[in-house]
């Protein structure tokens, strides 16, 4: 059985990069057909997460067409582009990816981009937590990614500087009433104990002074052991833990197991890696779904 599991394994690192090598010759030879520069109206800018997307949105406004790959309604941790997804990066003006690890296809993507091609990891331009690629999650990231998107707007079009930094402004000060809130409407809670099925949540945390407890680590299709669900499960019941939170977009299983066997409920937490189509078309932002984050842990936490 543990050979069988091996192999299982073996086949799926080997379809991931045949099939990103096979995207990669692709591209190449896309390109080389393409001798003269794809020219656009407007400047086109192509991101890989909905954190990212929001940013790029409110800071170019209507002077930029902003592109997310990564389809609506689907585990991000999961995407892998396909050939045209790769015509669409290679095409546009300006590439933004989320770095950390987040996305396992982009360095092997990179490699067959223009070299001329304006492509930024955002990883580098926030303060990271070790190896967590979920920086968004704290409001002071999500400033910096607002300041590294009006700087790489401007360099796309500089008669269009002064539009770019004004939304940024706009959108920072929005984005510092947020934390503010944060701030006060998690100053004063019974519990200050966050519990999440998956460790995307702990920027959030640590930008608020929480403890965040998780069952299962970074990937996203990752599985506990028994051992680990057991001891969540005593943890819970010892420390009074009302609320087992899951990531929107990837099943809650283990997280209602947990709830179950230890008497606590369960509730959904947006992590903003990506969205719903439906919470799109309703014009949910970071904004609006951070503040429902914040209305749910307030809750949980039994916070004045």
């Amino acid at each position: 059985m543990q050979g069988m599991v091996m192999d299982k394994k073996r086949q799926t690192v080997i379809f991931f990069f045949v099939g990103i090598a096979v995207m990669m010759v692709g591209l190449v030879w896309i390109i080389s057909q393409n001798n003269t520069a794809v020219v656009h109206e407007k400047p086109t800018v192509v991101v890989s997460t909905f954190a990212l997307y929001e940013v790029a949105s409110r800071v170019g406004g209507d002077a930029v067409e902003v592109h997310s790959i990564v389809p609506l309604g689907s585990d991000a941790h999961l995407f892998s582009p396909n050939p045209t997804d790769v015509v669409k990066i290679s095409h546009a003006d300006l590439f933004i990816y989320n770095g950390g690890g987040f996305e396992r296809w982009v360095e092997p993507l990179k490699q067959a981009l223009p070299t001329t091609m304006n492509v930024v990891d955002m990883s580098t331009k926030v303060k990271l937590l070790g190896n967590d690629p979920h920086y968004w999650l704290d409001v002071d990231n999500m400033i910096r990614m607002t300041q590294t998107v009006d700087k790489a707007c401007s360099i796309l079009r500089p008669a269009q500087s002064a539009f770019f930094h004004r939304n940024a402004q706009n959108y920072i000060a929005q984005l510092q009433q947020l934390k503010q809130s944060y701030a006060q409407g998690l100053s004063a809670c019974k519990n200050r104990v966050l519990v999440t099925n998956h460790d995307a949540f702990g920027y959030l945390a640590h930008a608020n002074g929480l403890e965040n407890i998780t069952i299962i680590g970074l990937s996203s299709d990752e599985q506990p052991s028994s051992a680990t669900i057991a001891h969540v499960i005593e943890l819970v019941k010892t420390r009074h833990i009302k609320t087992i939170f899951f990531e929107e977009l990837i099943s809650d299983h283990v997280a209602q197991t947990i709830a179950q066997e230890s008497g606590a409920g369960v509730q959904s937490l947006q992590p903003l890696e990506n969205i719903s189509e439906d919470a799109l078309k309703s014009h949910q932002t970071y904004l609006s779904l951070m503040g429902e984050n914040l209305t749910k842990i307030r809750e949980a936490m039994e916070c004045r």
